[in-house]
């Protein structure tokens, strides 16, 4: 096994999305199989040296950067191990990416359904923040795609689970939190009944290491028509969207959502985005009949949009040019937030259906009502009433404003039954929002959790919750 100490070599693994900065560590570990990812666990273990886990390096939490002790990159266990036409799964590593996942499957007509934004994440990066992305709406978040998880403990015993079958060497404390009934990935996952599987998917690497993953496939899509509609008024834009849900639309895959500000800050890019539009609308939908246009263009004029300032993908090509308008929002924000050397101050919040306008005019009133100029962009998945709002201060003064913000729209989406974190985890910039959300006697209830696991407290300290001695 490879094992690191060249401090040159070692600042490459100390960034994410998050631009959360001063991270450290002696080394670092590049496992090859299996067998040396044990050993690197064991050793770190024995010692009592903490081992933060690096995968893609694409979260937005800081889960990934290392303060202290050894750090272990999966980037080389990226093998697709098998891959079952027949029954419709693959088993993979954790250090493959989506892209290299999604690659290998379409030969065969198949797709794995989770489509988070960052194509070049790991599919062990998402089981350990329960990742989703726009497909969310249709096919739900990465939990639902595991079918089964190698998993090697602080210890360096491995543990096989597989969903749907008891596992009974180890008991789950019974706790007295239960995690939400929507899209979360807020701490360690809790319900009633529950397969000991779900308690590792989402637990940020801080049970133990994924070695092995086994995914569910479905059919890949057949034809898709894509559709983004820009509205002269936010308002009209969730008007629009409430009244297509309630259609029940058939085989809809996502609802995204962009505000003003958000397409003003892509213009540059995408100079042809419509003068007056103040919000957009992105819509993916399987479809097999022409009828379906025939009926969004109705739904569409009935909202004050006009059909001529659509934007249709009907072929391959212009379905990736939607794609890439999609994604250039996350490039963009993350570029602005490392030009003023900010960490990443975005919410993250879902909350159930039918709180969703009530949580839109929260963010509105409390950015435009008696406040500094704040800049601010509101995007996302408004399909699973889930917005991510970005804030980006221009000073000291706002940004005390900016976190005063984020913990207050944080404590009103707890308010309405919601998440802190739906699809992008906690990691080390968010634990204030999780306490928030679980209180004290949720939060240690994680602990003894953690502590029956990794008794030592070595695996990814500082994730979820600060570590300390149970």
């Amino acid at each position: 096994m490879l094992k690191k100490t060249d401090q040159d070599l070692i600042k490459g693994f100390l960034e994410d999305s998050s631009n959360l900065s001063g991270g450290y560590a002696d080394g670092v570990y590049i496992p090859e199989n299996e067998k040396e990812l044990i050993d690197a666990i064991k050793e770190c273990n024995g010692e009592k040296i903490p081992l933060t886990v690096s995968a893609g390096q694409t979260g937005t939490t800081g889960g990934c950067i290392p303060f202290g002790g050894w750090l272990l990159t999966t980037q080389k266990l990226n093998k697709i191990i098998d891959l079952n036409v027949k029954e419709k799964y693959a088993i993979v590593e954790p250090g493959a990416s989506l892209e290299q996942i999604e690659k290998e499957v379409s030969n065969h007509h198949l797709l794995y359904a989770p489509d988070p934004t960052e194509k070049t994440a790991t599919i062990g990066g998402n089981v350990n923040t329960n990742a989703s992305g726009g497909r969310c709406y249709r096919f739900g978040s990465t939990r639902d795609h595991i079918l089964g998880l190698r998993v090697v403990l602080a210890s360096g015993e491995v543990i096989e689970l597989e969903r749907g079958k008891l596992t009974t060497k180890y008991k789950v404390l019974n706790t007295n939190y239960t995690s939400p009934s929507i899209k979360s990935s807020a701490g360690y996952y809790s319900r009633p009944n529950m397969d000991l599987l779900d308690l590792f998917i989402g637990s940020e690497g801080t049970l133990g290491i994924v070695s092995q993953i086994k995914i569910k496939l479905v059919p890949e899509l057949k034809e898709t028509l894509d559709l983004v509609i820009f509205f002269p008024a936010e308002q009209k834009a969730v008007d629009f969207v409430t009244q297509a849900k309630k259609e029940t639309l058939s085989k809809v895959n996502f609802y995204e959502f962009f505000d003003a500000n958000t397409l003003q800050m892509l213009k540059t890019a995408y100079p042809h985005i419509p003068e007056k539009a103040k919000a957009a609308v992105y819509i993916e939908q399987e479809t097999e009949s022409e009828q379906d246009i025939d009926h969004w263009a109705k739904l569409i004029k009935k909202y004050s949009a006009s059909i001529d300032n659509c934007w249709l993908g009907m072929d391959h090509t212009q379905k990736e040019e939607l794609a890439k308008f999609r994604h250039a929002i996350p490039e963009h924000i993350n570029e602005l937030f490392k030009k003023h050397h900010l960490i990443k101050l975005a919410a993250d919040i879902a909350v159930p259906e039918g709180k969703f306008r009530e949580m839109l005019q929260y963010y509105n009133l409390s950015l435009t009502t008696d406040h500094l100029p704040l800049f601010f962009i509101k995007f996302g998945h408004i399909g699973d009433n889930h917005l991510h709002v970005n804030l980006l201060p221009k000073n000291e003064d706002e940004l005390i404003l900016a976190k005063d913000l984020i913990m207050r729209f944080v404590k009103k989406g707890i308010s309405l039954g919601g998440t802190v974190s739906a699809e992008h985890g906690i990691g080390k910039i968010k634990r204030d929002y999780l306490k928030e959300m679980y209180g004290s006697a949720g939060i240690n209830e994680m602990r003894k959790i953690k502590h029956y696991f990794d008794p030592e407290q070595v695996l990814n300290p500082g994730n979820i919750f600060e570590t300390t001695s149970c």
